[in-house]
């Protein structure tokens, strides 16, 4: 069933993201992107796992934690809410900002940047929020949100900083299509990061690897 608990969890946070993303303009943007993930991770992490992500979603499923069949609707329900919440930030800001890469990148920079820092949060997801032994820890979403802080300082300039196929598309389809090619381009290279670092988990604590447990946050 597509309207369910989980995804309209998924729905409401990822759409809070992007319109924060969408209105944010300091120069402390990235932390207030960083802390309403932060606060979303805990708030929905108890209902849906709080993935707000295609590729957190990919990953969790390419570490066992769900299925194929669970994932689709969970990155349907994040595309639609990235959608709306970019296209609410667009009305609210004034503005409707879109993913774009810095004027001095190239497209390998860019797209590189995304793979590195989407693989170190989908990693980062899978070691704090799916691994037993650090079972009912409080400290997942603080770990979470701060990659993104760190991303999008780092390498923000050079790549637009989306770390996430739903900001990237929803962005784009809130700005009237602008720059979709560029959109497409960064949601399959944050897929990417997802696999590798799925691939990574699984060697770094193999005896964990498709296991679920039912006591941490990102089990659905």
């Amino acid at each position: 069933m597509m309207f369910n608990p989980k995804t309209i969890t998924e729905t409401v946070g990822t759409a809070l993201l992007v319109f924060t993303i969408q209105v944010a303009s300091s120069e402390l943007a990235p932390l207030a992107i960083g802390s309403i993930l932060i606060a979303g991770v805990f708030a929905g992490g108890p209902v849906s796992g709080a993935h707000y992500n295609p590729a957190v979603s990919l990953a969790v499923t390419l570490r066992g934690n769900m299925s194929f069949q669970e994932m689709v609707p969970y990155m349907i329900a994040q595309l639609v809410g990235a959608a709306l919440g970019g296209l609410c930030g667009g009305v609210v800001a004034g503005r409707f900002s879109t993913v774009d890469m810095g004027a001095e990148a190239s497209y390998l920079q860019a797209l590189l940047a995304e793979v590195v820092v989407t693989f170190a949060l989908c990693f980062v997801v899978l070691s704090v929020a799916t691994n037993p032994k650090v079972d009912n820890n409080h400290y997942y979403g603080l770990a979470i949100g701060l990659v993104v802080v760190s991303g999008a300082i780092a390498v923000g300039p050079i790549s637009g900083g989306a770390f996430n196929p739903a900001v990237a598309l929803g962005l784009s389809i809130s700005g009237a299509f602008a720059n979709l090619r560029y959109g497409f381009m960064v949601a399959a290279a944050n897929l990417v990061g997802a696999v590798v670092a799925a691939i990574c988990f699984r060697v770094v604590i193999p005896e964990v690897s498709g296991t679920v447990d039912e006591t941490m946050p990102l089990t659905t």
